[in-house]
């Protein structure tokens, strides 16, 4: 496996302040039967008010794959969108699986209709809503993979959210049949209807993320993996709270140089420890750290946060996190299973300590490859 490359440590003081996000919750997650559409109805509990309702479509196998979903509609009126470009095929098996969704529901939807532009004979839906969503513009993130390799293990389309409380909902078509999540993977398998793959994820922090499940033997697949943002708590936030979490930290000091990557769309220049300062005109963010932050007469508490570009190599389905006291090793694992994205906080670091961080990528056999480039990362005192 070729070496990862890591692409910045965001160190400082981190610390606890109250979420400027309001708590996601599923309230419920309903399968709907496999089916010919147009047609079938899919009934499912009453809706509440002002809630995210997601719909998940699936095509089986052998159907035409130029069909597309004309439209989604309930008893109640809500209006229902396409979420983004979310439609994916898998030409090989004849397969298709899209994600439309309503936002700031109506209360009282008990029935729910998908019209395809041709007639389907084997469709299935699972539909889930959410509380706790952004009601104005939930949508963040969508990401597709068509016609993917042959493999027993497929990964879902990966998304790179910046908001640290999200809801990912992701779709698999696989040629044979999902028999579950990928063993660490950290999605919830909500549903094996018609034995594909239908799993979410609620977040907490900032980064790149995708599903993965096991599939009975190796078969080809595709994959539609949509985001969508919790709704603002109403606190007041600081200009420079990126991720507009309650706090200036080190996360916003990394939003902001993966703004300054172009990962995100925006500019930025990291200052050091100081004051933040922000030129909203030119798009340009000046995000720094503040040197002896206390909450309510609490003491500092740090974290490291690191990010890394994923590696190029095929099948890497992890990352391990080792950090030294000494630059050039030797390096102790921190964690106790290997993380799923391109983000982690070590938030067992002591202050005035130096720390020097490396990580590596694991594929489905478990295989590790060689450390990547070491990232130094100094926490201030106090």
């Amino acid at each position: 496996m070729r070496k990862v490359v890591l692409a910045l440590v965001a160190t400082g003081p981190f610390f606890l302040a109250g979420s400027a996000w309001t708590q996601i919750s599923m309230v419920h997650v309903t399968s709907c039967s496999v089916g010919v559409f147009p047609g079938t109805v899919c009934i499912i509990p009453s809706t509440g008010i002002g809630n995210l309702i997601v719909v998940g479509w699936q095509m089986g196998a052998g159907a035409d794959t130029t069909t597309t979903i004309s439209g989604v509609a309930d008893n109640i009126g809500n209006i229902y969108t396409e979420a983004g470009s979310a439609r994916s095929i898998d030409t090989n098996s004849g397969s298709m699986v899209d994600v439309w969704y309503s936002k700031n529901s109506t209360p009282g939807a008990t029935s729910i209709t998908i019209t395809p532009s041709a007639t389907v004979t084997s469709g299935a839906v699972v539909i889930w809503e959410f509380s706790g969503i952004d009601t104005a513009v939930p949508l963040d993130a969508t990401s597709t993979l068509n016609s993917q390799p042959s493999t027993t293990t497929p990964s879902g389309a990966a998304v790179i959210i910046s908001s640290p409380a999200e809801v990912i909902v992701s779709l698999a078509i696989v040629a044979n049949s999902v028999t579950g999540i990928f063993s660490g993977n950290g999605f919830t398998n909500d549903s094996q209807l018609n034995a594909q793959g239908w799993a979410h994820l609620i977040t907490s922090s900032p980064g790149a993320f995708f599903a993965q499940w096991n599939q009975s033997s190796a078969g080809t697949y595709a994959s539609s993996t949509v985001s969508f943002k919790a709704a603002a708590s109403g606190i007041t936030l600081n200009a420079c709270d990126l991720n507009q979490d309650g706090a200036v930290n080190a996360v916003d000091s990394q939003l902001a140089v993966n703004m300054a990557l172009g990962l995100l769309p925006c500019t930025a220049n990291i200052a050091g420890f100081g004051v933040c300062n922000t030129d909203v005109a030119n798009r340009v963010i000046t995000a720094a750290l503040c040197g002896n932050c206390v909450t309510n007469g609490s003491a500092t508490l740090h974290s490291v946060t690191l990010t890394w570009l994923p590696s190029i190599s095929i099948n890497i389905i992890a990352y391990n996190v080792y950090r030294a006291t000494t630059s050039g090793g030797p390096y102790t694992r921190v964690g106790l299973s290997p993380v799923p994205v391109m983000i982690f906080t070590d938030s067992n670091v002591q202050a005035g300590q130096t720390y020097y961080y490396v990580v590596t990528a694991v594929d489905f056999n478990n295989n590790e490859s060689v450390y990547s480039n070491e990232a130094p990362a100094i926490v201030p005192t106090p």
